[in-house]
């Protein structure tokens, strides 16, 4: 950069600069009351020339300033006080009070070269918080094996509200020294929202016959979970605008009936941005997420759930001693009260006698987004099936005792079409090891390779590979 006289300017191009952190934590509590401050102080400094763009109602026009050095303090304070929880058994109400800064623009105190090294702060303002989860059961009568299915609700209800502020032109200017912003205001918060939370559990019935008095075993058959939805009061106040707050709803189904079992939908509550009075309520169904796995001991439980998995006439066996065990103890791997399991559900799969193989592990998992279709849309019937539907395959089990093998592939739904696959074999030979692998990948390219080694020395060994690549 060439400077006064045609002179290179080297310092442009060299400059020094700092910044330090400090944050610390004072919490305080007396008997019920929680007294929680935090500070975190960041200072830097750099001798980097900078230049910074002044907005000026003069008719000059923008005023352009060069700093040699720009610094910059900030300190933020942080404070609240938890109150004591009421109502602990029923409605579990928990107030809260909190300390926060006039506007969240800025932090708490700063210094900077647009202050002449001048220390500004704004003010606080008290902000408070309640929420209440109170559960609520209900109770339905049992079918099959199952005695009796309570299903809970527990929603959760949150009020927040801090009243609107401002602070002075001066801080505003420091944090902004264009101009632009010259007095930052946080318009006041009045909000209220509301989440839930629902469990199905069922207990089953004791076997026939047994005296023991344990208490019986209870399974999930559902829980879902719900995402909270706003309503701000005070923004609904406003010309052209709703109370209205929250864009999309989450809703997450889970179950002990499968091993790993997940269900998560979303959905876009409106047509339009949410909180503008011209945006529609219309729930569309925007992403999907699904997995569950399957064992032959899922498969088990859930046929002894519903009383298939003995024949007719056939008798639960009565506890009787292990074999080299004391009597009245059961043979490892049963459990007292009959055949149904709650481990059965998610358990490893079981050896088979004999055989000396392991059951088979499959995993299916299906993933799919959803664009919503807009009115100005060339055409809303693309655009409504706009998006991606993609379900993921997972094999794996043992045929015999030393051979192990697993599939994995990818199927686009939309297309109709499998993706990549993924075959792997493995064989232990007593003191070798070998693998088989083949992948073939969405492209139409494929791989395979080959490998052999000692186990007591592993550069013994044998390695195999090809592969292809599509013109």
């Amino acid at each position: 950069m060439a400077g006064p006289g045609g002179v290179p300017d080297t310092l442009a191009r060299f400059a020094d600069s700092r910044e330090t952190q400090l944050s610390f934590q004072t919490p305080l509590r007396i008997g019920p009351w929680n007294w929680s401050n935090s500070f975190q102080v960041t200072d830097r400094i750099s001798d980097k020339r900078t230049e910074f763009v002044f907005d000026s109602t003069s008719p000059g026009g923008a005023r352009r300033v060069l700093y040699n050095q720009t610094f910059e303090t900030r300190v933020e304070w942080q404070t609240g006080i938890n109150l004591p929880s009421l109502l602990t058994a029923t409605w579990k109400l928990q107030p809260g009070l909190s300390i926060v800064n006039t506007t969240t623009a800025g932090p708490y105190a700063i210094r900077n070269q647009f202050t002449g090294g001048r220390w500004l702060h704004q003010g606080k303002r008290l902000a408070f918080t309640a929420s209440v989860s109170p559960t609520f059961f209900g109770f339905f009568p049992g079918v099959g094996p199952l005695q009796r299915i309570r299903h809970s609700i527990s929603p959760l209800v949150s009020y927040f509200y801090a009243p609107g502020a401002a602070v002075p032109q001066e801080f505003a200017r420091a944090l902004d020294p264009t101009g632009r912003n010259t007095q930052a205001r946080t318009d006041p918060q009045q909000t209220i929202s509301l989440g839930l939370s629902q469990n199905f559990e069922a207990k089953l019935k004791p076997p026939p016959g047994d005296t023991t008095g344990r208490e019986a075993r209870k399974i999930r058959l559902l829980s879902i979970n719900t995402t909270s939805i706003g309503y701000n009061f005070e923004q609904a106040k406003d010309s052209g605008r709703t109370g209205w707050t929250t864009q999309t709803l989450g809703n997450t189904f889970a179950s002990d009936l499968l091993p790993g079992f997940s269900l998560a939908l979303t959905h876009d509550l409106w047509q339009g941005t949410v909180g503008s009075d011209t945006a529609k309520f219309s729930p569309f169904l925007t992403s999907i997420t699904a997995s569950f796995a399957v064992t032959p001991a899922t498969i088990r439980g859930i046929a002894s759930l519903f009383g298939l998995g003995r024949g007719k006439g056939a008798a639960a066996p009565a506890p009787g001693p292990a074999p080299g065990g004391q009597p009245g103890q059961l043979p490892p791997g049963q459990l007292p009260g009959g055949p149904i399991d709650q481990r059965a559900f998610g358990g490893p799969p079981p050896t088979f006698a004999g055989a000396g193989g392991r059951g088979f592990n499959l995993t299916v998992s299906y993933s799919g987004t959803r664009i919503r279709p807009h009115a100005d849309s060339v055409s809303a019937l693309s655009a409504a099936q706009a998006g991606q539907e993609q379900l993921t395959l997972g094999l794996s089990f043992s045929p015999t005792q030393h051979w192990s093998a697993s599939w994995t592939s990818t199927y686009d739904v939309d297309t109709k079409q499998f993706g990549q696959h993924v075959i792997q074999l493995q064989r232990d030979l007593h003191r070798w090891h070998a693998s088989f692998s083949f992948l073939k990948s969405p492209n139409g390219n494929f791989a395979f390779s080959f490998f052999v080694s000692l186990l007591d020395e592993p550069d013994i060994k044998f390695d195999y590979n090809q592969q292809s690549f599509a013109r």
